[in-house]
């Protein structure tokens, strides 16, 4: 089994390609998984996420992905907490939003049970035009 760290690094790598986000909250979220984004979206498991995540791809624009750079990153028992900046790259290789993150993720048998992220909620709608 995986280390909770390693399971929160696999899920953000997926993130760097059309249609990763989507396929990450299926392969680690769990049927009750509570993701925040604190300010802006509070779901309850995949459905609902990955309602949200369409949401936020009309936004942000079709067949975009997120390229993660992790600066700093520590784990306490089943929880795992990191700095990120999140990159928002539309299909046409364009960086459309840069955010700095800071996320907390608690991880059961491999799957992701929680996560919250903090991070500029108006400063990322500033950078997606408003929206």
């Amino acid at each position: 089994m995986p280390s909770p760290m390693q399971t929160v690094d696999a899920f953000l790598s997926m993130w760097d390609r059309p249609g990763g986000f989507a396929e990450a909250v299926r392969r680690y979220f769990t049927s009750d998984t509570h993701y925040r984004n604190v300010g802006m979206s509070d779901t309850r498991g995949i459905e609902e996420t990955l309602a949200f995540i369409a949401g936020f791809e009309q936004v942000a624009g079709a067949n975009s992905h997120i390229r993660v750079e992790t600066l700093s990153s520590a784990s306490e028992g089943n929880r795992v907490y990191n700095e990120r900046i999140d990159e928002v790259v539309a299909a046409d290789g364009r960086v459309v939003a840069s955010i700095a993150v800071m996320g907390i993720f608690v991880v059961e048998d491999g799957k992701i049970t929680e996560w919250r992220d903090y991070f500029d909620t108006a400063g990322l709608a500033a950078q997606l035009g408003g929206a």
